[in-house]
């Protein structure tokens, strides 16, 4: 049988519900052990976390301070994270709730990332051992052996960060020795660039 909680307690609730912060949090698992003494809980098979657009499902997840304003979450195996903007897949993750989910961190192996409502010509996605998510800037951070794309284009590195609302990326940030930066840039709209031809790099020698 499904188990389904709802903790009002761990969030500031508004009459109007106008910013999605401030929503209700529901929790459901087939399995909970709750301890509500110290507030540490274990939930146990399809456990779904949702606050408005936000959900977070797992097979698996451990939570405290549930009862306060500034909760921990752990999840296990078969991660998916969705927000308003972003998409987040995972072995593993932790996520930190203050009136409203405020960063999470994913890894696996590897962990998968995208962007939400982007067009196709605009869209980011990326692969990496390890990507936070810092929800309150919109600024996604991948780690450890990165493949990011955005509406095509392909870069690499070991860290890029991208900022969801400002379409932003730096790839290997300075004053990090975070090694070579590669690039691939595809054309737009499907043209192909003109193959070079025989000797032309020698014009004019």
């Amino acid at each position: 049988m499904r188990t389904m909680w709802t903790f009002v307690g761990c969030i500031a609730l508004s009459a109007h519900a106008a910013d999605p912060l401030e929503q209700e949090v529901s929790i459901g698992a087939d399995f909970g052990e709750l301890d509500l003494r110290n507030d540490q809980h274990r939930l146990r098979g399809n456990v779904r976390i949702q606050q408005g657009e936000l959900s977070i499902v797992a097979d698996e997840a451990v939570a405290s301070a549930l009862q306060t304003d500034d909760s921990r979450w752990t999840f296990e195996r078969a991660v998916h994270l969705q927000t308003a903007e972003v998409d987040l897949k995972s072995n593993t993750a932790t996520a930190a709730f203050s009136n409203g989910l405020t960063d999470a961190k994913v890894t696996g192996t590897p962990a998968v990332f995208e962007q939400r409502q982007a067009s196709e010509d605009k869209q980011a996605k990326g692969r990496a051992g390890q990507i936070e998510y810092d929800v309150p800037k919109g600024i996604v951070t991948l780690k450890n052996d990165v493949w990011f794309s955005y509406g095509g284009n392909e870069f690499r590195g070991n860290v890029v960060v991208y900022n969801v609302r400002e379409e932003r990326v730096v790839v290997n940030p300075e004053g990090q020795n975070n090694g070579r930066v590669n690039i691939t840039i595809r054309p737009r709209n499907g043209v192909k660039l003109p193959a070079a031809r025989p000797n032309e790099s020698k014009s004019g020698s």
